[in-house]
C-alpha cells in the first residue's frame, strides 16, 4: 500500500504467482520475460493460454464488491456510522462469504458454457476465488478450509480496513471508492455481460450489480439487462455492440 503517493509503499505480502497473457501469442515469450525482468523472482509470471482466462479469474471483481456488499449492502447494514473502520479481507463474516460464494460460482458457469461451445477451450485458469487464494498466497494463510478462512487469516491483508469517510466514532463507508467505482465497470460488468449473451443466471451477481451502480451514480442494469444509458462506460461486451454468442467467439478470437 502506498504510504506517500508516488513515492513510497509498504509491501504487505507477495503473490508467489500470476498469471499472463499476452495478444498476439506470438510476442509473449518477450513480453513475459521483460515482465519478469522487472518484477525479479516473485510473483512468478505463469503464461495463460487466453486472455478471456484472465479476465474471468479476475478476483478483484469478485472480491471488492463482493465484500462491499457484504458490509454495507441493505441486507447487512442498517445505515448507522461505526466507530471504527471494518476490518476489509479479515473481517469477511458468514454472510459475506456467502455473497462471495456466489459470484465466484456463477462465475464458473459462465467458463463451463463457454468450453462447451468452443471445442478446445480451456478456461482451467478461471478458477474459483478460494483456488486463486490457494494459488497466490500458498504459506501466507493458516486457515484453507474456507473461502472465509483464506481471506481472514491472510497475513497479506493484516490491517486493511473498509475505505471509509469520516472520523475515529463516526465513520462511514466510502461508496465511491475504486472497489466499486472501478472493480464493477471493468470487471464484474464484463462477467454480468458474458452471462446475459450465453443466457446463464446470475442472481447474486445481479444483487451486488444492482446496488453497486446506484452507489457509483451509473445507469447499467436496467429491468435485469445490461441495456442501461451508461453500459458504454463498462467493459460489458453489451457495451461494445456485443450481443450474440457467435459475435463475441468471432471478435474475441477464440475459434
Amino acid at each position: 500500500r502506498f504510504t506517500e503517493w508516488g513515492k513510497k509503499a509498504t509491501i504487505l505480502g507477495t503473490k508467489n504467482s500470476i498469471l499472463a497473457a499476452v495478444t498476439p501469442p506470438e510476442k509473449s515469450r518477450k513480453a513475459l520475460s521483460k515482465l519478469q525482468g522487472l518484477l525479479g523472482v516473485f510473483p512468478d509470471i505463469v503464461e495463460s493460454p487466453n486472455n478471456l482466462s484472465i479476465s474471468l479469474r479476475n478476483p478483484g471483481m469478485v472480491v471488492h464488491p463482493g465484500v462491499m456488499y457484504g458490509r454495507w449492502g441493505p441486507e447487512s447494514w442498517d445505515g448507522k456510522p461505526k466507530a471504527e473502520k471494518p476490518l476489509f479481507y479479515q473481517g469477511v463474516d458468514d454472510f459475506t462469504e456467502k455473497v462471495l460464494v456466489g459470484m465466484t460460482d456463477e462465475v464458473q458457469s459462465i467458463c463451463r458454457k463457454m468450453e462447451k461451445l468452443v471445442p478446445g477451450l480451456s478456461l482451467k485458469d478461471a478458477c474459483t476465488l478460494k483456488q486463486w487464494y490457494l494459488d497466490c498466497y500458498d504459506g501466507q494463510m493458516t486457515d484453507t478450509s474456507s473461502l472465509r478462512g483464506c481471506m481472514n487469516t491472510n497475513k497479506a491483508y493484516n490491517g486493511l480496513t473498509h475505505p471509509c469517510l469520516g472520523e475515529p466514532g463516526n465513520f462511514m463507508p466510502d461508496l465511491k471508492y475504486r472497489y466499486l467505482a472501478e472493480d464493477v465497470p471493468t470487471g464484474l460488468c464484463f462477467s454480468k455481460g458474458l452471462a446475459e449473451i450465453l443466457g446463464i443466471p446470475t442472481p447474486t451477481i445481479d444483487k451486488v450489480m444492482l446496488w453497486a451502480q446506484e452507489c457509483i451514480g451509473l445507469e447499467i442494469m436496467v429491468d435485469g439487462k445490461m441495456q442501461g444509458k451508461d453500459v458504454g462506460k463498462t467493459r460489458a461486451p453489451q457495451g461494445m455492440g456485443i450481443t450474440t454468442t457467435e459475435q463475441f467467439i468471432e471478435l474475441a478470437k477464440l475459434k
